[in-house]
């Protein structure tokens, strides 16, 4: 059993009443809780909703991207109707509520056990659903970045098709566009929402998104490819991005797709720190950056979309 809260205290107190009846594991790291699991299949998860800088329904839904049929029991000292609503939609397997009952502890967390045993051997959850809620919980750290993964991903299929990629490429594309900007999971809301510029060490802050997103879907089978993209979403082809300085042919073509899109979609639309930039902007600023910030080739061919179809690129859904 893998218990994640960030209060040292609870921790033990919960590590010693269940010590009779499973074998505890437990951190108040949530992002140490990823690489605990990393090369273990724990049986049962139970998480605090309200961690910092990981609150436990986003770590819910980082578990059950890695293994769709797990136990996970969120633990809240703020109970609500819509809080239950909405962990249980999530996929938790159950509710508690703090102060936690320690004398039923075990036989709660036995019967939530044989619970989402039985709910696993009939239905599990789609992996792909539990992605798209990783977004929109990236998104509701910052309300302007609304629709920011859907569009980016749109937006890179039809990069991705004009400048010749196939489908192998075209589909891990999908995945990375949706997920690039998930270690923001870790950044604080007032970095991600402030108005106007960055200090220094808030900027840092930010940068760390990419590596930490890279960590964040490590444990998920399949995503190699994938998580290569979202840690290169900020790389330049002059090798003066972050967070490696990769350049050139060091940056994947599916991530030199995704730099170029996402750019494009911040640009585009209205952000917390300024305006939507206008079409000639945008298109100056892309020529300006042929041959440092994007991949030359890939430019010119995205140029060309932008001459043909720039209202739909702005909003990629209607050309759906």
């Amino acid at each position: 059993m893998l218990v994640v809260d960030d209060d040292p205290a609870i921790l033990e107190l919960i590590a010693a009443r269940l010590q009779d009846d499973f074998d505890v594991v437990h951190t108040s790291d949530p992002f140490a809780a990823s690489d605990l699991a990393r090369g273990r299949r724990f049986d049962l998860h139970l998480y605090d909703l309200s961690m910092e800088p990981l609150p436990g329904l986003e770590l819910l839904l980082l578990t059950l991207a890695r293994a769709a049929d797990a136990a996970v029991v969120l633990m809240t000292g703020e109970p609500s109707i819509e809080r239950a609503v909405e962990a249980l939609r999530a996929g938790a397997t159950d509710l508690l509520l703090k102060p936690l009952r320690f004398d039923d502890l075990p036989t709660t967390l036995h019967r939530a056990l044989q619970k989402a045993r039985a709910r696993g051997a009939t239905q599990g959850v789609r992996v792909a659903a539990v992605h798209e809620a990783l977004t929109r919980a990236v998104e509701a750290k910052d309300p302007t970045t609304s629709g920011h993964g859907e569009r980016v991903r749109l937006l890179c299929r039809r990069v991705g098709e004009a400048f010749g990629l196939g489908p192998a490429d075209l589909e891990i594309l999908d995945g990375a566009a949706a997920l690039h900007d998930i270690g923001k999971i870790g950044v604080p809301d007032a970095v991600l929402s402030k108005p106007g510029s960055l200090t220094p060490a808030e900027f840092d802050l930010i940068k760390k998104h990419p590596e930490l997103g890279f960590r964040i879907l490590e444990p998920v089978p399949g995503l190699d490819a994938v998580r290569r993209c979202v840690v290169e979403h900020h790389e330049r082809w002059d090798g003066r991005g972050y967070p490696y300085g990769r350049r050139g042919s060091e940056i994947s073509v599916p991530g030199r797709v995704l730099i170029l899109a996402e750019v494009f979609d911040a640009l585009a639309h209205a952000r917390s720190y300024k305006a939507a930039w206008t079409r000639p902007q945008i298109e100056g600023f892309f020529r300006d950056g042929r041959g440092s910030h994007f991949d030359p080739e890939l430019t010119d061919a995205f140029l060309g979309l932008v001459e043909r179809d720039f209202e739909q690129l702005v909003q990629p859904e209607v050309a759906r």
